[in-house]
């Protein structure tokens, strides 16, 4: 008997995305600011906790600034022209490296090619203008990351272990029978081994988010003990 999934589109961070997404554009609006980069800087800096999010943040800030400053650069001495778009690509990327700026490099180097076509001749006004844009994207998204819809991930943590339980015994009960039968271990024998592999990583994973989310969010004694007991499980 076929059972039917149900697929939850619209999650806590999508939400969050889509309201971090509205609150930008609308200050850029009343600010008169360029509304692309905020937005696009929104939109790739929700994270999975607050702690992540505001620990990339500070990052992701000055990988926008060299962004922005090497767009500038190349597009007063090539102007917008394909050879422009390439070196503000990989100047961006190479100093992003070798700063050890990694989680700022895809909004440092969405923020180069996006300043190119829209740059003037007024180059200062225009850097200050992106970079002021990039960092109301950057502020709005850590801010609504903190206090819209904080996430638990205890109860889907509870609910993947149990999971696992069952996967492990009829994973086991599959070898044994194998080896009792002197066979060759079979392909969907393989295929379980990788799933529980799979869902113990998950499970970790998990557990790594809700200790930082626990950092600026408050939880009780007993939700610290749940926590604990799923975790040694």
């Amino acid at each position: 008997m076929f059972k039917i999934k149900k697929f939850n589109i619209i999650g806590g961070r999508v939400i969050k995305t889509a309201i971090a997404v509205f609150v930008t554009a609308l200050i850029c609006y009343w600010l008169n600011l360029p509304t692309a980069f905020a937005v696009i800087t929104a939109i790739v800096t929700v994270e999975p906790t607050a702690a992540d999010s505001i620990r990339k943040g500070l990052i992701r800030f000055p990988a926008s600034a060299i962004g922005a400053a090497l767009a500038i650069l190349f597009t007063s001495l090539f102007g917008d022209t394909p050879v422009t778009y390439t070196l503000a690509t990989l100047f961006t990327i190479v100093i992003c490296h070798k700063l050890h700026l990694e989680d700022g490099m895809l909004v440092a180097t969405l923020t180069a090619v996006a300043m190119i076509p829209t740059t003037n001749d007024h180059y200062l006004l225009s850097f200050v203008s992106r970079l002021g844009s990039t960092s109301i994207g950057l502020i709005i998204s850590t801010l609504v990351n903190i206090f819209v819809l904080p996430p638990n991930y205890s109860p889907r943590i509870t609910t993947m272990i149990h999971n696992l339980f069952v996967k492990t015994g009829n994973l086991l009960e599959s070898r044994v029978i194998e080896l009792v039968l002197a066979k060759q271990t079979e392909f969907k024998t393989r295929i379980s081994f990788q799933e529980v592999n799979k869902s113990m990583d998950t499970i970790e994973k998990l557990c790594r988010y809700q200790r930082k989310e626990w950092k600026y969010h408050r939880h009780s004694r007993k939700d610290m003990k749940l926590f604990h007991y799923e975790n040694k499980k």
